[in-house]
């Protein structure tokens, strides 16, 4: 890709639109919105907890509009709020890299790029929402993100790569549900729970639990001691605290220690999504050198490893 400026963002649109080389008002205001709202989402998960973030350095001001084309050019807004500790040039710069990154890999249907940018559910989920409104928020008009260079007094434009729009199935298989826990209180209930254990050889295999609730919201904690996906059994050295909640038709399982969330229409479903979680952040933060987590990250990282006393490849995997 060839190199472009850090603050400066040049979109070609054409289709109808775009085809009088202009660009009707409520257009160019529902596309700067988006852009800015999805570059100001980047800033919020990718820059680290250890320097100072102020939104409003993420801001955009339209700078410009191509001659004989519709193309619209916007820049990080130059009134800057300055931090004491933060250095805002490699904010943006970490910014328009990820910008950049995301987008294309989106414009060529990539779509698990972003999972394994971002493999925790909560900054993962902001993201492809951000990027969700964005890309679609050009309707059917073809958009590229392009370079604008003048040679011998004449304007070149270089497609740098296609922004294309991406369904809503699409959208809704890379956000994980979400369910907010709400502030318990002390309720004198009534609960049934049935425990199914299977043993092999005197030795516990499988452990399958089966709840009864009533109509009310409840609560359960969780304390597994060996969490197994599809292909792998991880053995901890101590229990993990975990909270089950079931929320309408929905059962969620929550470990905020790890910032890891299963959801399904069945408790064992929802153990099976919290496990296909863990082993996904288990593997991918091991995979990247600490520089590229955040603090946040890293000390998930530090956790998850001194959690795992033993991981068993299953026979079948």
């Amino acid at each position: 890709m060839p190199e472009q400026p850090i603050d400066i963002f040049n979109l070609q649109i054409g289709g109808e639109v775009g085809k009088y080389n202009s660009l009707p008002v409520e257009y160019l205001i529902e596309i700067a919105k988006n852009l800015q709202n999805f570059l100001q989402t980047l800033a919020k998960v990718n820059v680290s907890n250890s320097s100072t973030l102020d939104l409003n350095n993420f801001k955009l001001e339209l700078t410009g509009f191509q001659k004989g084309s519709a193309v619209p050019q916007f820049v990080f807004t130059p009134r800057r709020r300055l931090t004491l500790d933060a250095d805002i040039d490699n904010q943006r710069l970490l910014v328009r890299q990820k910008f950049d990154e995301i987008v294309e890999a989106s414009s060529k249907g990539d779509f698990t790029k972003v999972r394994e940018l971002y493999p925790d559910a909560y900054r993962r989920n902001e993201v492809v929402e951000g990027l969700y409104s964005f890309v679609n928020s050009f309707g059917n008009s073809p958009v590229s993100v392009v370079d604008l260079n003048n040679k011998k007094g004449k304007d070149n434009i270089t497609t740098l790569y296609r922004i294309r729009p991406f369904a809503k199935e699409v959208r809704d298989r890379l956000i994980t549900t979400v369910i907010e826990s709400r502030a318990l209180e002390t309720v004198e209930e009534i609960s049934l729970r049935r425990v199914v254990t299977t043993y092999r050889g005197g030795a516990k295999i499988k452990t399958k639990t089966v709840e009864e609730y009533s109509d009310k919201q409840a609560a359960l904690s969780l304390a597994p001691d060996q969490i197994i996906s599809s292909t792998h059994t991880y053995r901890l050295i101590s229990p993990l605290r975990c909270l089950l909640e079931k929320e309408e038709d929905y059962f969620v399982l929550t470990c905020e220690l790890l910032d890891l969330v299963g959801t399904g229409l069945s408790v064992e479903e929802a153990q099976e999504s919290f496990a296909e979680e863990f082993e996904f952040i288990y593997n991918r933060y091991n995979e990247l050198p600490n520089k590229e987590l955040t603090q946040r990250l890293q000390s998930i990282k530090i956790i998850l490893n001194a959690l795992i006393k033993q991981v068993d490849a299953h026979a079948h995997a």
